[in-house]
């Protein structure tokens, strides 16, 4: 894993905005390709990850996204918790180093984060799993749900909300 440098990451950010206002699947191309080579997993080649997300880069090998997943516009993925360090300067607590929380993220193959969405440290999002726009995603998320809200929750499962939409698609080994 290489930690990219400033000029790295400004030039990086440049192409990947210029590139996406024409040709949105050729910028997923060069994050893929960038973020691999900073240490993020990717499980397989992604659908589509929006130029408009902002991953926390303190460190990019916490971060990992399954094949095929589709990442909207304006999601925060967050790695870091750093809000101990501050409350516990309100009790004159001792720190000889800050008090912070440094947890992954995992987004499950096929799975469909919407735009707006709060990806919080720790969280794991399930294959096939649908997020709705805006929702703070918190914990571990099953395969096939559908999660929406602040604070999420799940409210159907994406196997059947697939089938009401489209009954003449077969899911293998799906009965409802």
């Amino acid at each position: 894993m290489k930690k990219p440098g400033k000029l790295e990451k400004i030039y990086f950010f440049i192409l990947v905005k210029m590139v996406s206002n024409f040709s949105p699947r050729r910028a997923t191309n060069i994050q893929y390709k960038f973020f691999k080579k900073w240490g993020m997993k990717f499980n397989g080649k992604p659908n589509y990850i929006s130029s408009k997300i902002w991953f926390d880069g303190t460190d990019y090998s916490l971060i990992s996204i399954g094949k095929e997943a589709t990442m909207s516009s304006y999601i925060r993925v967050l790695t870091h918790d750093w809000s101990p360090h501050t409350v516990a300067k309100a009790f004159d607590i001792p720190q000889p180093k800050p008090l912070g929380i440094l947890k992954g993220v995992e987004i499950g193959d096929f799975a469909f984060v919407g735009t707006g969405t709060i990806l919080m440290p720790g969280c794991k999002i399930g294959k096939g799993c649908i997020i709705g726009a805006g929702t703070v995603v918190r914990g571990n998320i099953p395969d096939f749900s559908i999660y929406i809200g602040s604070p999420g929750k799940i409210v159907g499962d994406s196997r059947k909300f697939l089938k009401s939409k489209f009954p003449e698609v077969d899911i293998p080994g799906f009965n409802e």
